[in-house]
């Protein structure tokens, strides 16, 4: 510990970090890799989002859907988004492919499991009132299924985001010219800690920016 305190290479002051930060901020260096990791993840999060809500809601509304599907899901979500990095090199390349297809895969399975449990947690006394006033299977699932849903879609769409951000910066750090994450590796290869710091800084505060407005957002929607 002693060591690390004392070698600025490994553990550089505060003072060091905002400069490099200042420095990142005039170049525009961090503007361009937050830019590149964020639109990578817009991509390929709102891909994942209208592949896995329009399934969730299809196996919250039918069980034979479910039943085919369930085993699918439950065979491939407990395998991380990381594990499939070296088969998106190999079959994609380092390019946007590879990211899309690793970035969908962490963000799929939380918006799809939230999605379901959303349409089968409605009230029963909601489907029981629609069939009343004769709504079709498919109205009830347009109009009283998806609204009373739309508090756990948008919980599952957070943390999918979440999710989808830790795992970009993951496949940056191997296979990537351009992102957060390849600044990070960029930075420790050369043995600027400072600049691996920076990096770790603003992937916390966008993270944390963008979990506020979602949250804001489920928050707005319980509401309704």
């Amino acid at each position: 510990m002693a060591r690390l305190m004392a070698n600025p290479t490994l553990l550089p002051s505060p003072l060091s970090v905002l400069r490099t930060l200042g420095d990142l901020v005039r170049s525009g260096a961090i503007f361009v890799n937050s830019g590149t990791s964020l639109g990578r993840i817009a991509f390929s999060w709102l891909l994942a989002a209208l592949v896995a809500i329009p399934l969730g809601i299809a196996m919250g509304r039918s069980e034979r859907t479910d039943r085919f599907v369930r085993p699918f899901v439950e065979l491939f979500r407990p395998i991380s988004p990381i594990a499939w990095i070296p088969l998106a090199i190999l079959w994609f390349g380092i390019g946007l492919s590879g990211k899309v297809f690793i970035i969908f895969i962490g963000g799929f399975f939380p918006v799809l499991l939230n999605t379901i449990a959303g349409v089968k947690g409605v009230p029963p006394i909601l489907i029981t009132a629609g069939k009343t006033f004769g709504c079709s299977a498919l109205q009830l699932t347009t109009r009283v299924c998806i609204p009373a849903a739309l508090p756990a879609i948008a919980t599952g769409l957070r943390i999918s985001f979440g999710t989808a951000w830790m795992t970009i910066i993951s496949a940056e750090m191997v296979a990537s010219k351009a992102g957060l994450g390849h600044m990070i590796i960029d930075g420790m290869e050369i043995l600027r800690s400072d600049v691996v710091i920076v990096g770790m800084a603003v992937i916390g505060l966008l993270g944390f920016f963008f979990d506020t407005i979602f949250r804001g957002i489920e928050q707005w929607l319980s509401d309704r």
